[in-house]
């Protein structure tokens, strides 16, 4: 099921990608600065798993546990925080750093795909550990979500950059660039993978079934937001091939 589930999604995220490299102007991303991305997306993932064991000891020997936490609600964003939201934009964020000093990116487009493709390195990785069993599958729904998230980071540093050569305030979009993809990454997480639901104990029928179509309805939102988010790509890409760095 795994191999399964490696494979669909290499595909679809594959077909995608090609789009996004065709809509750049001149077509000039050479294939080392359109692929390496992918494998430091694949680095992101392990990244993110020395961060959270990292986290968890350091609080473990402080004595804390999200075991404390009586709240569910609160159990879960800070469970959604600290072992998705942060700690795995923080990865995502490092490769692409690493990617713009490795290949100096002409254009704010050229961002985007870098950020797209750490995106889907992440999210190839991902569906190969989670893609196990048949409820895996499901996740093909939603598997666009890590590439959207590079892509906000991407264009935003982008623009942050290129605001910066043109003597532009460009602060903002640095911040935007890293607190956004958190913020969507940690509410995503609260609503699917940590969703409330699981953390309560006692039978409580009413507040279980909330919290399962809040879930539901996330997934639905998402699934859309995937396709809205990849038709203004297309839109831009002109505009922001044509703003050099």
């Amino acid at each position: 099921m795994m191999i399964i589930q490696l494979l669909l999604t290499s595909i679809i995220l594959g077909i995608i990608y090609k789009k996004m490299l065709k809509w750049e102007c001149d077509m000039s991303i050479n294939k080392k600065q359109a692929f390496v991305p992918i494998f430091l997306g694949v680095l992101a993932t392990m990244l993110t798993l020395v961060f959270a064991l990292g986290i968890a000891f350091t609080f473990m020997n402080m004595g804390f546990t999200v075991e404390n936490i009586q709240n569910v609600v609160i159990k879960s964003f800070v469970t959604s925080f600290w072992r998705a939201g942060l700690i795995e934009e923080i990865s995502r964020l490092l490769m692409i750093i690493l990617a713009i000093w490795l290949f100096k990116p002409k254009n704010v487009y050229e961002y985007i795909l870098t950020g797209a493709a750490v995106g889907i390195g992440i999210t190839l990785l991902e569906e190969f550990v989670y893609g196990e069993d048949i409820e895996g599958l499901l996740r093909l729904i939603t598997l666009g979500v890590h590439t959207i998230f590079g892509i906000i980071m991407g264009k935003y540093i982008g623009i942050g950059q290129y605001n910066k050569k043109n003597g532009l305030p460009y602060k903002l979009q640095y911040l935007i660039a890293f607190s956004v993809p958190v913020i969507l990454h940690t509410i995503y997480d609260v609503c699917t993978v940590f969703n409330p639901a699981i953390f309560i104990n006692n039978i409580d029928d009413e507040r279980t079934g909330i919290w399962i179509l809040i879930g539901l309805v996330c997934i639905v939102f998402t699934t859309i937001f995937q396709f809205v988010a990849i038709k203004h790509v297309k839109r831009d890409a002109e505009k922001y091939s044509k703003m050099l760095i």
